[in-house]
């Protein structure tokens, strides 16, 4: 069946070619155009022209190189293709101010025949059908709080997500029973400061009653609290798809991107090797590409930290990591006195709980005269917090320090040495920090910069006090249940201030770890001094295999098994499978009494209910 063409007046109207016209894409927006169609522009030809130009040349405003050109006043383009069009005005400015259109023309295997309104963003769905609003949870919360996503997708369009943070399962619901779904986009009428965004599909404006239509909801098991992170369950609202003429149901899905439970990362022996973070393979490869795209191209000026500068954006942040690390030392030696930690006298291994584990995983001497059952004694921080240190460097593009000199150089921790890198001034450790960039001579060689005709430097007070550790006279136990918790909630913040700051000064401030032993360097390149005690390390005579470091290998987790109940059943170990892990500072301020973040949640398995005896879990499948 062929179409009759028509002549569309573009806007609605005679004068709307205009600067400071906003609607003309709105209007394009709630119009199909179809083959065969023409637009006709109205408009003053002294003043003002029509261009029709590419999708760029669109979206920059670029009247350079047009694909046509018009000035006569009257205007008549026919639609001659399926797809986007783009016109903007021939005048200087204009185009900046607005006068521009975008119009969309339907394939000719659309069968809608009633539609009366356009589809948005340019894409255009040959099919109708339901369309699907998805709402994902990535904050930090088990329930429906923190950063939830309402996603909105239909057959061929490219879904679009819209931030949607409902403070529970019953009020998610009641906000979306008060949504109004206009033409292309959506809004809440109950959230203020929230702005609507763009949907890739168009929904006809409907009475709030009429919209919705709740099937209850008991049957899918919708908890009010919504405990289970991964939790999925459908919700069927009538709506309207100007996409179709006819009445189609909207599934709703909530679900959570983190899983229900997950295990704890891989704990590497003392016979195998690190992965790389990045295979060798793709380094490679990279480096080749880079190679290929400077080639022929000068050579840029390296920027802080590779030219011997300190990266002073950084430098607020390293003052953060550093303050936060003492906080958590800090309030872990009071926590500590309240909330028991067990260590085994023979192996490494720690349990946060009134008594120790029973499980028989114990590596140390005499584990097979024992069983491997460990022998539990009294734990200190150093149990917690693994003391990972590395050599403290005066100039970072320095000489590389030799097996000689490994006894010469101080050995700080590894986190405190990646804050002096980062900038925190401490005089314990002083550091070379130069004020011009240096001067390289070769690959591997350069220069300092003639710093002699700058002014001295006056000291300066650092951005933030730097905090100490309290001794241990000093050291005394929560006072109370409430300033349990509180100390608890201050040290997971502490805890994930130090690892997410810690993560961002590794991007540019390069850490390299052995991938044999838990040797640290904080610097470009690996130290010398060999002095690795790892399985064969006499085939390597001592030396690191020295790679990139991740943030674990600096602040390693120490992982433990999480406690489901502290005054319940103590742990059986036939159940060993049904417990979770979480790393010991988590435990320890969970057992305190703080929220558990939600990205331990799935290794803590809170969802995974935990039979109560071993017949029970012999009937699990």
């Amino acid at each position: 069946m062929t179409h009759e063409g028509r002549e569309i007046l573009v806007g609605g109207k005679s004068n709307s070619w205009k600067v400071d016209e906003t609607t003309l894409n709105q209007w394009s927006e709630r119009t199909r155009f179809k083959i065969g169609d023409s637009l006709l522009w109205k408009y003053n030809a002294e003043n003002d022209s029509v261009m029709q130009v590419s999708a760029k040349d669109y979206e920059r405003c670029d009247r350079s190189e047009p694909i046509r050109g018009y000035k006569d006043g009257n205007t008549t383009i026919e639609l001659k293709r399926s797809g986007p069009y783009y016109f903007i005005s021939g005048e200087e400015g204009h185009c900046q101010r607005g006068e521009k259109l975008r119009v969309i023309v339907l394939s000719p295997n659309h069968h809608n025949k009633n539609d009366s309104v356009a589809p948005v963003n340019g894409h255009v769905s040959d099919a109708a059908g339901p369309a699907m609003a998805m709402v994902t949870n990535k904050g930090s919360d088990h329930g429906l709080n923190g950063a939830w996503t309402l996603l909105f997708s239909s057959p061929r369009l490219r879904p679009l997500s819209l931030p949607y943070p409902p403070p529970s399962s019953n009020a998610l619901i009641q906000h979306l029973s008060t949504m109004s779904m206009t033409y292309s986009t959506v809004s809440w009428s109950d959230l203020p400061g929230f702005s609507p965004k763009t949907v890739p599909f168009a929904i006809q404006s409907l009475p709030r009653r009429q919209f919705l239509s709740l099937i209850p909801f008991s049957s899918f098991g919708f908890s009010p609290s919504l405990q289970g992170s991964s939790i999925e369950f459908r919700l069927q609202f009538k709506s309207k798809l100007l996409l179709s003429k006819e009445r189609l149901s909207l599934p709703f899905v909530v679900r959570s991107d983190h899983p229900q439970n997950a295990d704890a990362p891989k704990q590497y022996n003392k016979r195998e090797k690190k992965p790389f973070p990045v295979p060798i393979v793709d380094l490679r490869r990279a480096a080749r590409e880079r190679v290929k795209k400077n080639k022929d191209k000068p050579r840029r000026p390296f920027p802080p930290p590779k030219n011997g500068m300190v990266v002073k954006s950084l430098v607020p942040l390293a003052y953060k990591v550093y303050n936060a690390r003492i906080t958590l030392i800090n309030n872990l030696h009071r926590l500590m006195k309240v909330v028991r930690v067990n260590a085994c006298g023979y192996c490494n291994e720690i349990h946060v709980g009134p008594y120790g584990h029973p499980f028989k995983s114990c590596k140390g001497p005499t584990a097979s005269q024992r069983k491997g059952l460990h022998e539990w004694t009294n734990s200190v921080i150093e149990d917690v917090i693994v003391p990972l240190e590395a050599y403290h460097l005066f100039d970072r593009l320095g000489k590389r320090i030799h097996h000689d000199e490994r006894f010469s150089v101080p050995r700080v921790p590894a986190i405190v040495e990646l804050c002096i890198q980062g900038g925190v001034e401490i005089p314990e450790f002083p550091t070379k920090r130069r004020r011009k960039p240096i001067i390289r001579i070769a690959k591997s060689e350069f220069v300092d910069a003639d710093e002699t005709e700058l002014p001295d430097l006056e000291p300066q007070p650092p951005p933030v006090p730097l905090l100490t550790e309290l001794p241990v006279s000093e050291i005394t136990p929560p006072s109370s249940e409430e300033e349990t918790v509180s100390i608890a909630e201050e040290t997971l913040q502490a805890w994930e201030e130090m690892r997410a700051g810690a993560k961002k000064l590794m991007r540019l401030y390069r850490v390299r770890v052995c991938g044999y032993c838990p040797e640290v360097h904080v610097g470009p390149t690996g130290h010398k001094a060999q002095n690795c005690g790892a399985f064969k390390h006499q085939q390597r005579n001592g030396q690191h295999g020295w790679q990139s470091a991740v943030l674990d290998d600096v602040i390693p987790p120490r992982y433990v098994w999480h406690v489901p109940d502290v005054n319940g059943p103590p742990m059986q170990r036939e159940l060993r499978s049904f417990y979770g892990q979480a790393p010991a500072v988590v435990e320890i301020c969970a057992q305190a009494g703080a929220t558990v973040p939600e990205q331990y949640r799935a290794t803590m398995r809170l969802e995974v209910g935990i039979p109560s005896s071993v017949k029970e879990a012999e009937m699990v499948v």
